[in-house]
């Protein structure tokens, strides 16, 4: 991580661990002890990040880079990284066969190329000590600050290169303790054949618009969700992943107006059965809009517990004696529009139609019943 590491460790240590016109009203002015604070911007706020924070932040980046084809994406940092502190796999071979490394570096000062140089060696070792089999196709450099001394050598491999063999040289009284036993001349050995253009920086302010797309930027920089996309249109016929809660509205419009609970045909044509139908189906998609915009907009298990909470804040009325289920849904779908959501973040974009789908998510799995005891 932050502070090179000494290469000479076991090869069979495990590797992997989104201006008002002027006024003539009196204008009050604000105290600087009343004001509040201006808030820091996700660049400033990353500044502030610890070592670990940072790391992590840089794996949220990777994981969503998409476009890049990675097949698996792992956190490998720690005393023993090797070289890398999050590794980025575009085969099943992992470092066997290609892939890409990001090293975190987070100081206070813009990261250097004295800073660079140690970790370069350590890739190199790491490879020719069969640590890794291969050497990454990129190596990215991932810091708060990228000094422009560093940024102007990465455009040049070549110099890039040089700059490394001269810092090996004058400090290899001192790098030969870390890389003992013929260590330090095989990893040389293997960078003086090795292409420096794999070397790069990462730019910040890229990698926070990308970071911006994946389902952890509202959690990590407390940013407003994207706006939801528009509902579509409900399919006409129910989908086989509507089964159980569409016969569950059966066998309510079966209790309170004798429409067949085998049917939902019968349902659609009949005056007031047919348009609650229609509602409950548009609902139930409504909701399954909502868990798709929050696959893609919010970390994983977010949604579920928006689920967990509308099913915690209704069941105790599902529970109580009714007259009919349809004065069960009636009371629940109401409960549900009613309650508190609590501080979940899709609360951001939560309306009255998602509470009602939820409910019908629910009663597709049967964790909620309109009629009790039907056995359809």
């Amino acid at each position: 991580m932050n502070v090179a590491q000494s290469s000479s460790v076991s090869p069979d240590e495990p590797l992997f661990t989104r201006l008002p016109e002027p006024s003539q009203a009196p204008v009050t002015v604000v105290t600087p002890m009343m004001a509040l604070p201006p808030s820091l911007t996700p660049k400033q706020l990353l500044t502030h990040l610890s070592a670990d924070a940072w790391e992590e932040f840089i794996y949220e980046w990777v994981m969503g880079l998409k476009e890049a084809g990675y097949v698996d994406v792992v956190s490998m940092g720690g005393s023993n990284d090797r070289g890398a502190d999050v590794a980025a796999f575009l085969t099943a071979q992992k470092t066997d066969g290609v892939w890409d490394c990001f090293q975190c570096k987070h100081y206070e000062r813009a990261l250097s190329p004295a800073v660079t140089f140690p970790e370069i060696l350590k890739i190199h070792s790491a490879v020719a000590e069969q640590q890794y089999k291969v050497l990454p196709r990129r190596y990215v450099f991932v810091a708060p600050k990228i000094g422009a001394s560093l940024v102007q050598l990465l455009a040049k491999p070549s110099a890039l290169r040089s700059q490394f063999f001269a810092w090996a040289e004058k400090n290899k009284d001192r790098i030969v303790v870390e890389y003992q036993g013929g260590m330090l001349e095989r990893a040389l050995g293997l960078a003086r054949v090795s292409d420096f253009s794999r070397f790069e920086a990462g730019n910040l302010d890229t990698i926070l618009e990308q970071h911006a797309t994946t389902p952890y930027h509202v959690r990590r920089f407390g940013t407003q969700l994207p706006d939801r996309p528009a509902s579509e249109p409900t399919p006409p016929e129910p989908a086989p992943n509507e089964a159980r809660y569409v016969q569950q509205l059966l066998d309510v419009y079966h209790e309170k107006w004798g429409c067949s609970p085998a049917s939902p045909a019968e349902a659609k044509v009949h005056p007031r059965a047919g348009r609650n139908l229609q509602n409950q189906r548009e609902a139930f998609y409504r909701a399954e809009q909502l868990r798709m915009f929050a696959r893609d907009s919010v970390p994983p298990g977010t949604f579920e517990s928006l689920q967990t909470a509308v099913y915690k804040g209704v069941v105790e009325v599902e529970e109580d004696d009714f007259t009919s289920g349809w004065a069960r849904l009636k009371a629940v779908l109401a409960a549900a529009r009613e309650m508190q959501l609590g501080n979940n973040v899709l609360v951001q974009v939560v309306d009255s139609d998602d509470r009602k789908g939820i409910c019908h998510q629910l009663a597709n799995e049967d964790r909620l019943t309109w009629v009790q005891g039907a056995d359809r």
